[in-house]
């Protein structure tokens, strides 16, 4: 597992440099794909292949996204059932499946080669596996695929405005860019760079348009050094974005404004952030014994002063989340989502709620109250 999770590392800032548009330099991608190449090439689809020796028997796996699948093999002379995989990419070139719960060993690894529709499987000692790509959930063996919603081109496009591509590691869990497509023409894109912790942070804004025979998005302006463009196919919840020579890109789609990525959220948020930057935030929290003050000075960039009680006071960070969570913690210390609690203020009147815990009511005081 150690090596599967340092791929996913290496994997999700491959897809980084993809997504950021460092692809539209790259050389022409070699034919046939191998290694983490081929691995994209299979997400969405069916991978069917044969053992040596056993050429009238077949095994198709469907991979998904986040690393986990269904896969089946056929011509034993029995109806086997669907069976749930785990499949990965490890830091050495192999591709691995593996039933869930087990680690890879070699008789599950093999390197992975795909040119168009052919693929293949080298495993460590023996023959090669000789197999073949087939798309998407060709021998249904994910019942939700069958009622899922497909589109290409135009309509795909047109599927995705309103709503939010998320991209993360190929074969893993985690989010690193959100793309927010808005009928304006205008998309928001954003980063977060802690994947234990849901902070985003927007870059520039950029157009969108649709371009050439095969309606192509393309993207510009931003943080694009030179336009993006790509065709787009949606099936479900995965869409793929196949750029000429990058290959292809995979994202989840998310319905709505689902990372509040909107112009409307910065006006609330610098709003919040005005209410707070220059005061105090007096808290009372019951604990066991008694009721204890608690200060919080808000200072410009994210910079403040705790005191607890009589204690002195300590250096803090803060900040706001884009959904309007407030985020305190000790200076220099990493956020984790246990820091943030729901934040609303009512002229100095302020409470705030964690899921689970009893709401705190707290109030707003003039400059540094500290000692007051």
């Amino acid at each position: 597992m150690t090596k599967i999770r340092a791929w996913i590392a290496s994997a999700t800032m491959m897809v980084l440099a993809h997504v950021a548009g460092l692809a539209a330099h790259a050389h022409e991608a070699p034919s046939p794909r191998t290694g983490f190449d081929a691995v994209r090439e299979l997400v969405g689809n069916t991978l069917v292949y044969v053992k040596p020796g056993q050429p009238s028997v077949e095994t198709g796996v469907f991979l998904r996204l986040d690393g986990t699948g269904l896969a089946v093999t056929r011509g034993r002379g029995d109806a086997d059932e669907p069976r749930a995989i785990r499949w990965a990419s490890l830091s050495d070139g192999r591709f691995c499946v593996t039933d869930v719960g087990h680690e890879p060993w070699d008789g599950d690894c093999g390197v992975l080669s795909v040119d168009g529709m052919r693929a293949s499987l080298t495993p460590k000692t023996g023959s090669v596996w000789p197999g073949r790509v087939l798309a998407g959930d060709a021998w249904t063996l994910d019942p939700a695929t069958a009622s899922a919603a497909r589109f290409e081109g135009k309509a795909a496009i047109a599927a995705l405005v309103g709503h939010t591509m998320i991209f993360g590691p190929t074969g893993g869990k985690g989010e690193d860019r959100a793309h927010f497509i808005m009928a304006n023409g205008t998309a928001r894109r954003a980063h977060n760079d802690q994947p234990d912790f849901d902070h985003w942070a927007l870059q520039a804004d950029e157009r969108w348009s649709i371009r050439g025979a095969d309606d192509q998005l393309c993207f510009s302006g931003g943080a694009w050094k030179e336009d993006f463009c790509a065709t787009v196919a949606i099936a479900g919840d995965l869409v793929t974005l196949r750029h000429a020579r990058a290959g292809p890109l995979h994202a989840r789609l998310v319905q709505g404004d689902a990372r509040n990525l909107a112009p409307a959220v910065d006006a609330a948020n610098r709003a919040l952030a005005a209410a707070l930057v220059g005061r105090t935030l007096l808290l009372k929290a019951a604990d066991r014994q008694a009721t204890t003050d608690s200060r919080l000075y808000f200072q410009r960039d994210g910079a403040g002063l705790a005191k607890r009680g009589d204690r002195a006071p300590e250096p803090m960070q803060w900040l706001l989340q884009r959904d309007g969570k407030l985020c305190v913690a000790e200076r220099r210390r990493a956020f984790r989502d246990s820091d943030c609690t729901t934040l609303s203020i009512d002229g100095d009147g302020v409470t705030l709620k964690a899921p689970g815990r009893p709401a705190i009511p707290g109030r707003l005081l003039q400059g540094n109250a500290l000692n007051n």
